[in-house]
């Protein structure tokens, strides 16, 4: 049997579904994760080509949403710093400007990480679309976008999740035919349980 220490609690994994990649499901969190990661050059050309097939109105409706969200926890526009996590071609850093907010952007690919930047404030929220199923290193990341939080700062992540077939007995065959998991950038897989365990890790 082949087992790896789970990404997100380092319990030991077993395999879960192999094609190209080989993925492994955590039994204590539910993580599906893989450790094949793409070279850095298959990497870059996939996420430019991303962000040349983007379409503003994706955009548009993904700040909507984001608005919506923070605006529960007092972030107002004109008021309050955000980072934009992994801004990719900066079209919600755009968007989130054009409707009154202090956006700044960070695309690790073309800025390097938070461990690279010394900016001279904290932000009041970090937002992170579609961002942390790329991450090898969750853990690492988090403790660096925390350094550049206010203290009652927010962080908003999203991503996809494993919730609609993690715990059905035909997992792997409905992750076989799931969208998401073909995306070669994508290595961790998150569901409520995964995210419940992090939550309680936090505390």
């Amino acid at each position: 049997m082949n087992d790896r220490l789970c990404r997100i609690c380092q319990f030991p994994s077993t395999l879960f579904y192999r094609d190209a990649r080989t993925f492994f499901k955590c039994p204590n969190c539910s993580l599906i994760f893989t450790n094949d990661l793409p070279k850095k050059e298959i990497e870059e050309d996939h996420y430019k080509t991303q962000w040349k097939t983007t379409d503003p109105d994706f955009w548009d409706s993904q700040a909507t949403g984001l608005i919506s969200y923070i605006e529960k926890y007092g972030i107002l526009p004109n008021n309050h710093r955000i980072l934009d996590f992994g801004s990719g071609s900066g079209e919600l850093a755009q968007e989130l400007q054009r409707r009154g907010y202090r956006v700044t952007a960070l695309e690790p690919m073309t800025d390097g990480y938070l461990t690279d930047q010394n900016y001279p404030f904290l932000f009041d929220a970090v937002v992170a679309i579609e961002v942390i199923e790329h991450l090898p290193n969750v853990w690492e990341e988090l403790q660096e976008i925390e350094k550049v939080l206010k203290p009652e700062g927010v962080i908003v992540f999203s991503t996809g999740l494993t919730n609609p077939f993690i715990d059905l007995p035909d997992a792997a065959a409905q992750f076989k035919e799931w969208w998401y998991k073909d995306d070669p950038t994508h290595i961790s897989f998150f569901c409520n349980q995964t995210l419940s365990v992090m939550a309680e890790m936090k505390n």
